[in-house]
Parts: C-alpha cells; sequence; structure tokens
C-alpha cells in the first residue's frame, strides 16, 4: 500500500495479542502478492473463514434500503496490490475463538431438563410430578459460553478471598458465564428463582483415561459424578460458587407481544482461588494439549438451574442440566491473572490500563447486535435463508453505512464490534468486505468527497466537525479512495463476532436473542477496552464539539467527571420517509437537525420518546443490560458510583447531555410525525 496510508496501533486485539496480521508494508513484488493471508498460522485460519465467505458475493444491495441495487466488483475479482491483504486484516477481522465456540457449542453442548427434587416420589403431593405432567413442554438450548473476563468479577473474586488463595491473581480460580434458553416463559413461576433453595450449581469437569491418573490430578479435591450402585468413568469435576441473572423475564412475562416467547438465564460460576489446576490460564493450555497427552481426554463445563414450571394450579420444581465442551468457552486470552495485575485502586488509577492518561488513548467500542436478517416463513418468523435469498446482506444493518460516516468523522481510533447471528456470518462477511472495497465517491457522493477529503488532516484523528458536510469543493479528495482505506487511516477496526443462534431461539427470544448477548458481551470483551457503548444499529452518535473520546474521557476519567460506572445516552427520533430513505437524504437529515438550531431546538425537547442505550467503563461493568449498564458497586473502583437514577428519571449525571453527543435513531417506522427528518419547526 502507499505509504500515507497509517499503519493501525490503536487496536486492542493487536496490542494485546489478538493480531489482525502484520502493520507493515509489503515489496510490490510479486512474490509478496502471493503471500496474501499466510503469514502466520492465525492468518491462515482468518483466511479460510473469510475465503468461505466470499464465495458468497455477488452484488452489493444499496445499504440504506434493500430495494435498490448498487452494481460493484465481486471481492474475489478484485486485485488487492501490495500490501492489500495485510489491509484487509487491519480493518476487519472475523473472532476465530468466538468462532470455535460456537461450533463446539452447535455440535457437541446439549441440555435436558427432569424433575428436581422436590418434585420427585412426591405423586400424592400438589409440589409432586404425576404422570400427567408434560414436562416436554419445556424446550432448552444452551447458547453462548465463555471464560469470564470481567475487570468487575476478578476484583469480586479477589475482595471475596479472606485467605488470600488467589496470590496477586496469579491463581485466581477460573470464572465462567453461560447462557442456556429455556423456552415456554408463561409457564414458568419466577417468584422464588433466586431463593436459596433453587440455587444454580456448576461445575468443570476432567475426564481421564484411567482412575489412576484422575486420583492424582489435585488429589484430595474434587469428586466422581456418580449415582448410587455406578462405577467409577475416570472424571473428576470441581464444584464453583454459581449465581444466576434473568434481568428482563419478569417484564417479558407480562407483556402480550412476547406470548410463546422462552428466555435465556444466564450462570456465573466461579472456581475455588489457589489451585493452579483451576485457573483459567490453566484450564485451556491443558485443552489445548489434549491430543498430545495420553492421561486427558476431555474438558467440560456444566451448570444445572432450579425453577418452578408450572402444571395445571401448581408450581414444581424443574432442573435444567446443560453441558458445554470447554473447547465452547476458551477466548482469545485466558490468562486472568494480566487483568488481575492491571485492576485500578481507584477511580483515576492512572497506574492501570483500563484508565487512560487522555482522551487520545483512550480505547473504546462501539457494539451493535446481535444483527440478522428475517423474513416469515409459513406466516410465523424466521430467520432468512441465505440458500434460498442470494440477495440478502445477513447481518449488515441498512444503516450500517451512515453509522460508520459519524464513527469515522468522531470516533478515531476506535473498534465497532458487530454481532451476527450464525446462520448469517459467512454472507455478512462477504457484504462487508464488498462494501469495503467500494470508493468512498460511490457510498457518499456529494458529502464524502466533501467530509473526507484531506487524507494529512484525517490522520491526526482529529474530529471532523459535521459542518464540514456543508463544503462543495472536491479538488483535493482522492477518487480510487476506498472505504477501506479511510477506515485504515482514521484507526477503525470491524470486529465480527458470531453468535450460536439455533433456529427455535432466534424465533422465540426478544431481538433474536439480544437478552443473551447483553452479559456475553461484557463477560467476553470487557477487558480489552476502556469504555464500551452498547448501541442500536439503526443509530448515529451525533456530537457538538468533541469525538466521542473526548467526551467520554471527560465524563468517566477527568476530574471534573462524574465518577459514574455506566451512562444513558439521549436518543433522539427522526423517522425517514421511504422517499428520503437513502444514504445521502439520511446524512443530510443528519447534517439539517444539527444546523438548524431551530430544529434541534425542537427535536431535544420533543423527540427524546424513547429509552437510549448505554456506555460504560470496562472496570465497572456487569451487563450491559440494553439499556441500562449494570454494575456491582461492592467491587467497583473505589469512588465509582452506579447512577442509574430512580425510575430512570433523566438528570445530567447519569444521562449524557445534548452538549455532548446524543444518539440519533433513525427509524423507518413513524412514531411521531413532527420527529421527521425535514419537517419544518421553525
Amino acid at each position: 500500500m502507499p505509504s500515507k496510508y497509517l499503519p493501525n496501533t490503536r487496536n486492542p486485539f493487536i496490542n494485546r495479542g489478538f493480531s489482525r496480521g502484520s502493520t507493515s508494508s509489503s515489496s510490490s513484488s510479486s512474490s509478496s502478492s502471493s503471500r496474501g493471508f499466510i503469514k502466520s498460522i492465525r492468518d491462515l485460519v482468518i483466511a479460510f473463514v473469510i475465503i468461505l465467505a466470499l464465495l458468497n458475493l455477488t452484488r452489493l444491495r444499496n445499504f440504506s434500503k434493500p430495494d435498490t441495487a448498487i452494481d460493484i466488483t465481486p471481492y474475489y475479482e478484485i486485485n488487492a496490490g501490495a500490501g492489500g491483504a495485510d489491509l484487509i486484516n487491519e480493518v476487519i477481522t472475523v473472532d476465530d475463538s468466538a468462532l470455535k465456540n460456537t461450533r463446539a457449542t452447535l455440535e457437541s453442548a446439549h441440555a435436558r431438563v427432569e424433575w428436581g427434587a422436590s418434585a420427585v416420589g412426591r405423586a400424592e403431593s400438589n409440589a409432586g410430578a404425576n404422570p400427567s405432567d408434560n414436562l416436554n413442554k419445556f424446550q432448552v438450548i444452551p447458547l453462548s459460553a465463555t471464560v469470564d473476563r470481567r475487570p468487575l468479577i476478578v476484583k469480586k473474586q479477589m475482595v471475596e478471598d479472606d485467605e488470600g488463595l488467589h496470590s496477586d491473581g496469579s491463581l485466581l480460580g477460573c470464572a465462567m458465564s453461560a447462557t442456556t434458553f429455556v423456552s415456554n416463559l408463561a409457564n414458568v413461576h419466577l417468584k422464588h428463582y433466586k431463593e436459596s433453595k433453587n440455587q444454580p450449581h456448576c461445575d468443570v469437569c476432567f475426564q481421564f483415561s484411567n482412575r489412576e491418573d484422575m486420583d492424582n490430578f489435585v488429589p484430595g479435591v474434587g469428586y466422581e459424578p456418580l449415582q448410587t450402585e455406578q462405577s467409577s468413568v475416570a472424571t473428576k469435576c470441581f464444584g464453583g460458587q454459581a449465581s444466576i441473572t434473568a434481568r428482563f423475564s419478569k417484564w417479558q412475562q407480562t407483556d402480550d407481544r412476547f406470548t410463546g416467547f422462552g428466555y435465556p438465564f444466564t450462570v456465573d460460576c466461579s472456581m475455588p482461588n489457589g489451585i493452579k489446576e483451576l485457573t483459567c490460564r490453566e484450564i485451556s493450555k491443558m485443552q489445548k494439549q489434549i491430543n498430545v497427552r495420553d492421561d486427558l481426554q476431555a474438558i467440560h463445563f456444566r451448570t444445572r438451574i432450579s425453577l418452578e414450571g408450572w402444571f395445571g394450579i401448581w408450581a414444581k420444581q424443574i432442573d435444567i442440566h446443560t453441558y458445554w465442551p470447554w473447547t465452547a468457552l476458551m477466548s482469545h486470552d485466558d490468562d486472568r491473572s494480566k487483568i488481575a495485575d492491571d485492576l485500578p485502586e481507584f477511580w483515576n488509577d492512572g497506574d492501570s490500563k483500563y484508565v487512560p492518561h487522555s482522551y487520545d488513548e483512550l480505547q473504546l467500542a462501539h457494539v451493535e447486535g446481535p444483527v440478522y436478517d428475517k423474513t416469515a416463513y409459513k406466516k410465523s418468523l424466521s430467520l432468512r435463508s441465505m440458500l434460498k435469498d442470494e440477495k440478502s446482506n445477513g447481518g449488515v444493518h441498512f444503516r450500517l453505512v451512515i453509522n460508520l460516516f459519524h464513527l469515522i468523522r468522531n470516533a478515531p481510533g476506535s473498534t465497532h464490534i458487530i454481532a451476527v447471528v450464525d446462520g448469517q456470518l459467512n454472507r455478512t462477511v462477504s457484504r462487508i468486505l464488498g462494501l469495503l472495497h467500494m470508493k468512498v465517491g460511490e457510498l457518499y457522493p456529494e458529502y464524502g468527497t466533501a467530509v473526507f477529503s484531506d487524507v494529512d488532516e484525517m490522520k491526526r484523528f482529529n474530529l471532523i466537525p459535521i459542518k464540514e458536510m456543508e463544503k462543495k469543493s472536491k479538488i483535493s479528495f482522492s477518487p480510487d479512495l476506498t472505504l477501506m482505506e479511510l477506515l485504515h487511516i482514521r484507526g477503525i477496526n470491524i470486529l465480527v463476532v458470531p453468535i450460536p443462534t439455533p433456529s427455535i431461539v432466534f424465533e422465540r427470544s426478544v431481538c433474536g436473542g439480544q437478552y443473551a448477548f447483553a452479559p456475553y458481551l461484557a463477560a467476553r470483551y470487557a477487558a480489552d477496552y476502556q469504555v464500551m457503548m452498547f448501541i442500536d444499529g439503526d443509530t448515529a452518535m451525533i456530537e457538538r464539539e468533541h469525538t466521542l473520546q473526548h467526551v467520554l474521557f471527560n465524563r468517566f476519567f477527568s476530574k471534573r467527571g462524574t465518577k459514574c460506572a455506566g451512562h444513558r445516552l439521549r436518543l433522539i427520533e427522526q423517522y425517514v420517509k421511504p422517499e428520503f430513505d437513502n444514504t445521502e437524504k439520511v446524512l443530510q437529515c443528519t447534517h439539517d437537525l444539527v444546523s438548524d438550531k431551530a430544529k434541534w431546538k425542537y427535536a431535544m425537547e420533543n423527540c427524546h420518546l424513547k429509552e437510549g442505550h448505554i456506555v460504560a467503563r470496562t472496570d465497572s461493568i456487569f451487563a450491559f443490560s440494553v439499556h441500562h449498564p449494570d454494575t456491582l458497586t461492592a467491587f467497583t473502583p473505589r469512588g465509582i458510583e452506579d447512577c442509574i437514577s430512580s425510575g430512570n428519571i433523566e438528570n445530567d449525571r447519569y444521562f449524557l447531555k445534548e452538549s455532548e453527543f446524543v444518539q440519533l435513531h433513525l427509524r423507518d417506522r413513524e412514531r411521531k410525525p413532527e420527529c421527521s427528518c425535514f419537517v419544518n419547526h421553525a
């Protein structure tokens, strides 16, 4: 690539060992061109995933509305040129570890439901199971599971260890987070699910080739999971401390829109401290060595959830057992001692990697998803078939082009995470790759050529104000500049995260499984960034004066900051009428809103129609619960508070102010006629 394009140095997946590929330029010789992706084993794996996706690529439909075609050259017909493969790895990555987890979950994880102890052998009791009770009305499905990498959970384990067995974090017991889908939520009695009699249970189990090796593995600790009169199977399990989360289950159960839906129940589990073999680092190390070891055959993680199900007028205990192979949990970095080493002691602890010294150091991720393309099949909701619909863009939101336009302007050096259902991963990647190879002048014919014309200035990572959209001069604009090159210049990376989504889960869950993804997002990625935003795909972040990093640094880390674990964004709605639903008109809508004082004032006072999404410090987040940045205040850095207002009443401490930045919701459905693009409020 020409030397004018900056190498990426701000992506935490590069800085912390999860490489997207070399950042150096390649020679222009034919030999360098032939090397392509194959510079490391990891590059080879990534290349294989992407090449599979590329085979689906034909044409990219308009990303603002899926009924107008844009002609592009298929990716596999493009000559990337010297350094082109490297540049792809700089800009887009499929999380290979998450992909392996997804495959292991779908292929090998399983769950079952059975009667709980209080229901067995008590047919004569109202609480007992009897032959007429249909236990099969509850279908249970394993979903995402992961090694828990939340700094908050690391701190919790250390604080609760009165004996200091964790040894400064090096012997911290492994922590896991795993979700199981339970169908038919209407028939679950939720009143008592968190009480002590219904506490969940969790284990990590090691299957050996012989009983002697089992006995010699952590002698005197653990147990064999055997029933009465059963013989040894050379498997030793270690129980952990477990808790259960079902944040929106009671609300969902009372909402008629979700009749017939199920719910994802999440179990958080931590192994005892002080045992080297039970750290996440060592368990994953053993799993990687299984093929060259003669003693160990398999490692798996198990949970048990106890609920009460309605059978007629009686609530009876049911137990849900879920099993994941350890390969379904392994992340890109399972050494949690690194997280322990960097935990901040107080809110502005400059010695911690989770506390930036200035806004231009702040490592920010903005996340959308899970994203999907849906349809109606046999008169009911279904995930769209990629086999039948070659024109579908899969998990590429039709507002992605708009969202990226503004992130390029106001969030340089950040990462955009797109979670996508596994059944549309390949199509999604192929469409994004096609999009990245489109010229900026094609995607943004008017505003792109005005806003992104000064390459040297863009390299400085300064804010590109929205007023730049008013410029008409295109003299210095490079006509061959692609979106991929533009993202690279601005240091923005796209990370695609596949999420295991069985069909029943998609069809019988709110927003395609969003409530399962929210806790997974924190558990999996919080340790890789300093601030994370969970946003909708059809929203754009619109600033007033500063980059998003500047605003968020002032909020979270400056002396005049709020010392909050998380904040709610102000969501301002603008309905996009069908006749205006194209890229240039939607961009004009955002520009007009900001530049017209009367429109801006009206929107701020009258178009805050629904809850905004959230942004949080990663050292303090427990779960990105869609509109609620949940935390555990007993374990946050000193000085950090839970600022969620009672009743979510709007205030300037918890809510970001309109003078900072707002979340502009560019809807394709009308909620309030006055809150629409191109409506005059003078």
